[in-house]
């Protein structure tokens, strides 16, 4: 039975599946959002050039203020367990120390849902792979590629049984890209150009029938220890080489050919046993001629997402937006600044009132990073500055008192929280 609750009985529902994208939003489910206001952050603490600078300590302190019930750490499955010579697993204490230190002090700040997110594989024994985010070809590597399959689906059963409090598991990052994405050939270069990299980028067939599998067997194992713990599709992101619905449709028809999952001796069609979250970045970049936001092609885009799974009988699920954010580009500009603040508050009240099936909103994201090396592309998306920057000094950005009065009131004073 599908994990969704029903107010009424879906009458004729099977008139409509067939038909494109005028088909009405479906009105009939709830959709729990008491964990709605969420942000995306890493640790400084695992020292390993990403965040640098910042410290659990202050990371809590800063979503505890802005009052975040949803949160998106990244994990590393290669950092956190090494695989021994029968590709069992062996914990990384320290890394696991930090980890679960970050979790209970965001557990302590109010902090009620958390998605995880994985920043790199595991990979059997004697694999050697060039990037963390390489999966074994099924076509020329299928035994490895069925072995690296059960590895991920048993470091998701051990970090449910570390980390009980994670609920919600994304088995990789906007894997609709061709670079960087979170799915490639052995061979692959990370940083390397598009050109470099074309001998070791997945066509979207193989890609999509990768993805379910790795879904499938992540679920596999979380539900193992937890029947309520779910799996979130590899975000998907707007303005990747096959638009975002187009992507999920791919997905679907996937599961529906009935070849997946890999590796067991019957097909599963069920969408339910792949994923329970349908999970994209709807970035916003449509514009009207003059060049600002036009809001109505935003919202039918993602209404258009949507559809997909009301066209594949899988209307009901719930959404994460598990990214979503401006970048102010570094500039000195209070005007933008200010602008991106009043584009928050847009896009909130928007999802919260036409899109009732997103149940959780992830800012992108908490800081301005400081990387090594340095990330021209994301660095200043943060809604605060970054704690080294030798003129703001960690301070909160109008973006940042902006979401902090829409999670927790319009008369809600974020600098009094700090």
């Amino acid at each position: 039975m599908k994990n969704k609750i029903l107010l009424a009985f879906v009458s004729l529902l099977s008139t409509s599946l067939s038909s494109c994208g005028n088909t009405p939003a479906p009105t009939n489910y709830v959709y729990d959002r008491t964990n709605f206001n969420g942000i995306c952050a890493l640790t400084g603490d695992f020292n390993n050039g990403v965040d640098v600078g910042l410290t659990n300590v202050w990371t809590a302190e800063k979503v505890q203020a802005i009052g975040a019930k949803s949160f998106r750490l990244w994990i590393g499955l290669g950092d956190l367990f090494s695989v021994g010579e029968e590709d069992d697993l062996h914990l990384n204490q320290k890394y696991y120390s930090t980890m679960k230190d970050h979790i209970d002090r965001l557990k302590a700040v109010g902090v009620k849902n958390f998605l995880i997110l994985y920043s790199n594989y595991v990979y059997p024994t004697g694999y050697v792979p060039t990037t963390g985010y390489v999966v074994p070809n099924p076509r020329e590597e299928y035994e490895e590629y069925i072995r690296f399959l059960n590895l991920q689906k048993e470091a998701s059963k051990q970090i449910k049984l570390l980390f009980p409090e994670i609920r919600n598991f994304e088995p990789g990052n906007e894997p609709d890209f061709k670079v960087p994405g979170c799915i490639h050939k052995n061979g692959f270069v990370f940083n390397g150009s598009e050109v470099e990299n074309s001998d070791y980028a997945y066509n979207d067939d193989d890609k999509t029938c990768i993805i379910m599998d790795l879904c499938w067997y992540v679920r596999q194992g979380i539900k193992e220890v937890d029947p309520d713990a779910k799996v979130a599709i590899p975000g998907l992101t707007y303005g990747a080489n096959v638009p975002t619905a187009d992507f999920l449709d791919l997905l679907y028809k996937q599961i529906e050919s009935r070849a997946l999952p890999a590796g067991q001796e019957y097909s599963d069609n069920n969408p339910d046993n792949y994923f329970d979250i349908i999970n994209y970045h709807p970035y916003v970049t449509q514009t009207t001629a003059s060049g600002d936001i036009d809001w109505d092609k935003w919202v039918k885009y993602n209404k258009d997402v949507y559809q997909v799974a009301i066209n594949h009988n899988d209307n009901g699920k719930e959404v994460y937006i598990s990214e979503i954010g401006w970048t102010d580009e570094g500039r000195n500009d209070d005007n933008l600044k200010a602008k991106i603040a009043n584009n928050y508050k847009v896009v909130y009240n928007l999802v919260k009132d036409k899109l009732p099936w997103v149940t959780a909103f992830f800012v992108f994201r908490l800081t301005n990073l400081k990387t090594q090396p340095e990330s021209a592309v994301e660095k200043n998306f943060g809604l605060f500055y970054h704690p080294d920057d030798e003129v703001h000094h960690g301070a909160p950005k109008p973006s940042a008192i902006q979401i902090a009065k829409l999670y927790n009131g319009e008369n809600y004073d974020l600098l009094e929280h700090l």
